[in-house]
């Protein structure tokens, strides 16, 4: 739903929407203290003055500590896909290692049968030979 909500940049057109509530909250509470100080009689221009600027120094404030949690917060988003991209490729990787082994295994599975039927034909040959010649001669040895 967020997603569909804020398109395919996810978590900073979530950011951007948290920041302009924040923005709307903000500018409300601006003017209910403008509204407050614009009614108190006993206060001279410049007391409210000096309020209104402490106020928006305070709101500075507030929006450069938000500020420093955004940057925090896209530093860390940045790390996560950096992590994710080689989480990807380690399981490209370990996909094409196992697809290798597989492979092999296929293959050696193969030659195994073919070895096998080749040793069984042997077999049988030296079977027919034993009945018609008898033994095998001794194999002359070689050395000394």
């Amino acid at each position: 739903m967020r997603s569909e909500m804020f398109g395919n940049d996810g978590m900073s057109g979530w950011a951007g929407y948290m920041l302009g509530q924040m923005s709307a909250d903000s500018t409300r509470r601006r003017r209910e203290v403008v509204d407050n100080l614009l009614r108190r009689p006993s206060e001279s221009w410049q007391d409210k003055y000096a309020v209104l600027v402490a106020k928006a120094q305070e709101f500075l404030d507030h929006i450069k500590w938000q500020e420093g949690i955004m940057k925090e917060r896209k530093d860390q988003i940045a790390a996560l896909e950096a992590d994710l991209v080689q989480v990807r490729s380690d399981l490209e990787r370990q996909q094409a290692l196992t697809k290798q082994w597989q492979d092999f295994g296929d293959k050696s599975e193969a030659n195994y049968d073919e070895l096998k039927a080749w040793a069984e034909k042997a077999e049988v040959s030296l079977k027919q030979y034993r009945a018609h010649y008898g033994p095998l001669p001794d194999a002359p040895k070689s050395g000394s």
